[in-house]
């Protein structure tokens, strides 16, 4: 097996993939919304306002984390699917060989 698909190339694959991650935290705003989770909209302070506010920034921050959390998913995936594509395709290889080698023995 080649060392560098488990030395450097894991390490530059996880750092790009852990990259994606933070842009996609950027990019849904989930640090933003969550900061600004108890901040009237509008500037309206009444009762009703906050309220609105609330309840409309908490389902905004439930779907955007959401999102985050499948697109967690998807990187774990692809992260797995780094470390295992590499000894399947050298077992696919070997098995394809040796079937080779015992149809034409």
């Amino acid at each position: 097996m080649p060392l560098w698909w488990y030395t450097d190339g894991l390490t530059f694959t996880l750092a790009k993939l852990l990259g994606w991650v933070r842009g996609s935290v950027r990019y849904l705003g989930v640090d933003v919304w969550s900061k600004n989770l108890f901040v009237p909209m509008y500037g309206d302070d009444s009762v009703t306002g906050r309220a609105i506010s609330f309840i409309v920034r908490l389902a905004v921050l439930v779907f955007r984390s959401l999102g985050l959390v499948l697109w967690l998913m998807v990187v774990c995936a692809l992260a797995v699917l780094y470390v295992f594509i590499l000894p399947a395709t050298l077992i696919g290889l070997v098995l394809q060989i040796v079937g080779l080698i015992l149809f034409y023995a």
